[in-house]
C-alpha cells in the first residue's frame, strides 16, 4: 500500500513546478496597488498600466512554459564508474519544437546522484541539439535505472522559476568505492608483501629480455647483454599459472553498514592487486570469480556493486579451505570462520566494521 501511494503521488505531481522569485513578488505587489489605484480614481491611464502589467505577466508564463517544452535529455555514463567519484558523462540534449527556440536553461540532478554541478545552456534553438561533457557523481555502489534531471527557466523576465522533471531510462552500473585506507591495514600489507616475493621468485624457465625498470629486482639483470646495449635489460621469466591471492567475502553475519565497509575493503584490495600485476580470486558464498581467467577487474567489481548481504547464509565449509595460497577472509565474526583456518590466522578487528581478516600458513615459518 505504501509503495502504491508513492507511485500515485508521483502520477499526480505536476510535470512543471514553479517558485515565485523576489522580483516576481515584487512586480505582483506592484500589479495589486495599481488595481487599486485604477479602482478608486477611475482613471483610464491607470486601468491601461494595468493592464499591460498584466498583459507582462501572462506573456511572461506562457514564453516559460514554451522554453521548458519539447525537451530530450540523453545522458551517457562513463565505462567505469566508481561510488564517490567524480567522472565526466556526455548529456546530449535536443529540442524537439520546430519553431520556438529555448532559452537560459539550467539542467541539474533531481535528487544526489548525477550532476555535480548544476550546467547553464543559454540557447538551444529549434529542432537543434548539444552536447557537452559534465561531471557526474554517484553517492552508493549499484545498478541506477532511472537517473533524474531536471530543467528550470526563469525566462524572460525572471518573475518565477519553473522547474520540469526529466526521468532518463537508462541504467547506469556503479562500483564502490575504492578507500586508500583499506591498503593499509597490516593484514593486507603482509599479504601483498607475501605475494611480491613469491612471484618475483617463481618460475625457472627464460622468457624474454626487456628494458630495466626502477621496481624490478636487480637480482635478475643480465650484465652481459646490458654491457652489449649500453642500457639495463632485465632477464624474465615463465609465471606458473597459479592464483597469488584469494579475497573471501562473508555474505552473512553482518550489520548493513559493516557489509558495505567490507565490500569496499574487497574491491580495493582487489582493483590494487590487480594494478600490481598478480591473479586475483574471489570467493563468497554464492559465487567463485578468477582474474583474469574467467572475468578482468571490472568483471568482479560489476559482481561486488550488485552483491547483497544474505542473512541466512551459511560460513564456509571446513572443506573449502585451500592446503596452499594466500589468501585474506572478511568475515564478520571470528565464530563465522572455517575451523582449520582459526589455527592459522591473524585476526584484526577495524573499528567500526567489525573486520576479521586471515591468511593461512604457506610453510613451517609462518
Amino acid at each position: 500500500m505504501r509503495g502504491l501511494w508513492q507511485r500515485l503521488k508521483k502520477a499526480l505531481r505536476p510535470r512543471i513546478a514553479q517558485r515565485i522569485t523576489r522580483a516576481g513578488l515584487w512586480f505582483t505587489i506592484t500589479i495589486l496597488l495599481t488595481g487599486v489605484g485604477a479602482f478608486l480614481s477611475a482613471n483610464n491611464l491607470i486601468f491601461l498600466i494595468l493592464s499591460a502589467l498584466l498583459a507582462t505577466l501572462v506573456v511572461s508564463g506562457n514564453l516559460n512554459r514554451l522554453t521548458l517544452a519539447g525537451l530530450e535529455v540523453e545522458f551517457e555514463p562513463p565505462e567505469h564508474l566508481f561510488a564517490r567519484e567524480n567522472a565526466s558523462g556526455r548529456i546530449v540534449i535536443r529540442n524537439t519544437k520546430s519553431w520556438f527556440p529555448s532559452f537560459a536553461l539550467r539542467l541539474s540532478s533531481a535528487n544526489e546522484n548525477g550532476l555535480r554541478q548544476p550546467v547553464f545552456i543559454p540557447l538551444i534553438a529549434p529542432g537543434e541539439m548539444v552536447s557537452f561533457y559534465a561531471e557526474v557523481r554517484f553517492a552508493r555502489r549499484g545498478r541506477y535505472r532511472e537517473n533524474g534531471f531536471e530543467f528550470s527557466s526563469r525566462f524572460p523576465f525572471g518573475f518565477a522559476e519553473r522547474r520540469a522533471g526529466v526521468t532518463l531510462l537508462a541504467e547506469v552500473l556503479v562500483y564502490p568505492e575504492l578507500e586508500e585506507r583499506h591498503l593499509t591495514e597490516p593484514l593486507f600489507v603482509e599479504l601483498l608483501a607475501e605475494a611480491e616475493a613469491r612471484r618475483q621468485g617463481r618460475g625457472t624457465e627464460f622468457h624474454q629480455l626487456r628494458p630495466y625498470r626502477f621496481e624490478d629486482d636487480a637480482r635478475h639483470i643480465d650484465w652481459r647483454t646490458s654491457a652489449r646495449h649500453g642500457e639495463m635489460y632485465l632477464r624474465e621469466y615463465a609465471v606458473e599459472q597459479l592464483e597469488d591471492v584469494e579475497l573471501w567475502l562473508d555474505l552473512g553475519g553482518w550489520l548493513p553498514h559493516g557489509f558495505e565497509q567490507a565490500v569496499r575493503a574487497v574491491a580495493t584490495q582487489a582493483f590494487e592487486l590487480d594494478r600490481r600485476g598478480l591473479r586475483v580470486k574471489l570467493r563468497t558464498q554464492e559465487c567463485d570469480l578468477a582474474v583474469p581467467e574467467q572475468v578482468d577487474i571490472y568483471g568482479l567489481l560489476k559482481y561486488l556493486a550488485l552483491v547483497e548481504l544474505e542473512p541466512l547464509a551459511r560460513p564456509f565449509p571446513e572443506t573449502s579451505v585451500p592446503a596452499a595460497g594466500l589468501m585474506l577472509l572478511h568475515t564478520a565474526a571470528t565464530e563465522r570462520a572455517p575451523s582449520p583456518l582459526l589455527n592459522r590466522t591473524i585476526c584484526s578487528r577495524d573499528s567500526g566494521r567489525e573486520l576479521h581478516a586471515a591468511a593461512p600458513e604457506q610453510d613451517d615459518r609462518r
